[in-house]
Formats: structure tokens, C-alpha cells, sequence
């Protein structure tokens, strides 16, 4: 999810029994910085509160509050605020919001629906096309997501996050081989990224090379101690070996930080049985 995004213009002037947008703005942000997004949520919905309908700031302050609905999990609340948003301006950027929590509420033919219609808003925008990838992936379209990171790289040839992406589609096809040259390059050329470390020991999982596993993902975590799919990655090769002990201790070290995917509870589920 992306971070909340406050357009500094919303700060305005408006003003109800003392109390100004410039007010409660401030008190959101500050809340939100926080991680306390039950104030968050009342000042944007105090905000809300002082702006005309007809106010075009409006549909960014409704997409605001349905992304902190949404670290408060108040998904149908969340969903809501967006629709709302798109109601009044159904910008990029509420659309790509919406499609987001779209695919999180597993309604993921909307959620692409939602990207299509943001890329033909911004048809060049990276992380637009990184995510609907995502999407497209999940729908198991690999293709077509592996499409959209070629053109991704197209733009820009430096975009990490879609280089690693498309990997991942190539790994996933078996083309171990290959990704195991592209992960050597980038790590040559990015030594102290993690992610590289734990994406390249998971294909040398795949390819049942424990040893090599083993020391990138030690590696990885060694760079990026808080790293959660990290933890994950070391669980699925401590199962893969037959220690399942430490696998449920590097689980539990991943829910602790905040990795609570369905795929984590089924390996602790794994890990608990006999």
C-alpha cells in the first residue's frame, strides 16, 4: 500500500466555530505519522465535514480516508470512501486505491478493471503497470504480466522493482538458470540489497542447492534484520531440510514482523504437525 498522500493546497482557509481544514489536516497528519489511525480517521472525516461537495480537493480527501479505513480494516468502509471519490473525480489515483484494496478483497477481475482504467489516465506510469501485473499474475495471466514489466523496463531499464518482478515469472516457468545470471548482475551491481539475497537463495531452493540457499538468505537477513519474507524464505528451507523447529521460530519472527499472509499460516500449520 502506498503512503498516505496529503495535497498541501487542502490546508485551506475554510473555518467552522474556530476550527479549520489547516486544523484538522494537521492533527491527521500527525495522528497518521503515528500509526493511530482512529484519530486519523476522525479528523479526516472533521475535514471532510468543512468542504462544499463541489470542492474538486474533495474526491483526494475521500480517497485519504479510505486508505486509513483500510489500516484500521475497515475493508467495505474503505471501499466506500473510494467509490465516493471516484464519484467526484475518478482520478488515477483514486482508481489505482481502489484497485488496490480491490485485489486485497480478492475481487481481482475488479481490481484490473480499476488498472485499466487508471493506465488509460497515465498509460506510462510505472507503478501503475508494476501492479497491475501483479494482478494480472494472479489471475494467472503470467503473460500478460510479464508484458507489463517489458514495458516497465522499456521506460526505464533501472526500475528495480519491475526487473525483480519479472524474475519471479521466470522462476516461476522453471527458467532457473536464467534468473540465477540476472540475480549474479544485480547483485554485483546492488551488493546490499536483501531483497536480491532472499529472491536468489529461493531459486537455489527450488533447485534443491540448500547450501547456497542457505548462505544468501543468512545474508539477507544479515543486511535487513526486520525483513519479513526474509524469515519466510529461511522457514521454507528449514522445512525443505527437515527442521521444522526452526522453521515455526523464523514463522513466528515474520508474523512479529507483520507478515501475516495466508501462505505464513499454512507453513505454521505444516510446522505443527507431527
Amino acid at each position: 500500500m502506498k503512503k498516505l498522500t496529503f495535497i498541501i493546497s487542502i490546508l485551506a482557509v475554510l473555518n467552522l466555530n474556530g476550527q479549520t481544514i489547516d486544523d484538522y489536516q494537521q492533527k491527521l497528519s500527525e495522528c497518521f505519522s503515528q500509526g493511530d489511525y482512529r484519530c486519523a480517521e476522525k479528523y479526516a472525516l472533521a475535514s471532510i465535514s468543512l468542504v462544499d461537495e463541489r470542492d474538486n480537493r474533495l474526491h483526494l480527501m475521500y480517497s485519504n480516508l479510505g486508505t486509513i479505513q483500510r489500516r484500521l480494516g475497515k475493508m467495505d468502509e474503505a471501499m466506500n470512501s473510494y467509490n465516493k471519490a471516484c464519484e467526484l473525480n475518478c482520478s488515477h489515483t483514486v482508481l489505482a486505491n481502489r484497485a488496490s484494496l480491490k485485489r486485497q478483497m480478492d475481487d481481482l477481475e475488479g481490481s484490473l478493471d480499476d488498472y485499466n482504467l487508471a493506465l488509460d489516465l497515465k498509460p506510462t506510469d510505472e507503478e501503475l503497470l508494476i501492479n497491475r501485473s501483479f494482478t494480472k499474475k494472479l489471475l494467472g495471466d503470467t503473460i500478460g504480466a510479464e508484458n507489463d514489466l517489458v514495458l516497465v523496463l522499456q521506460f526505464n531499464q533501472d526500475n528495480f522493482k519491475a526487473f525483480t518482478n519479472l524474475l519471479n515469472i521466470k522462476v516461476s516457468r522453471g527458467e532457473y538458470e536464467y534468473a540465477l545470471e540476472k540475480y549474479d548482475e544485480m547483485i554485483s551491481n546492488h551488493p546490499n540489497e536483501s531483497l536480491l539475497y532472499n529472491n536468489r537463495a529461493d531459486v537455489y531452493l527450488r533447485m534443491k542447492n540448500y547450501e547456497d540457499a542457505f548462505n544468501d538468505i543468512n545474508t539477507a537477513i544479515k543486511k535487513a534484520k526486520e525483513y519479513d519474507n526474509a524469515y519466510v524464505t529461511r522457514a521454507e528451507i528449514y522445512i525443505a531440510t527437515g527442521n521444522k523447529k526452526k522453521a515455526l521460530k523464523d514463522l513466528q519472527k515474520a508474523v512479529e514482523l507483520g507478515n501475516k499472509t495466508t501462505h505464513v499460516f499454512e507453513l505454521i500449520d505444516e510446522c505443527n504437525r507431527n
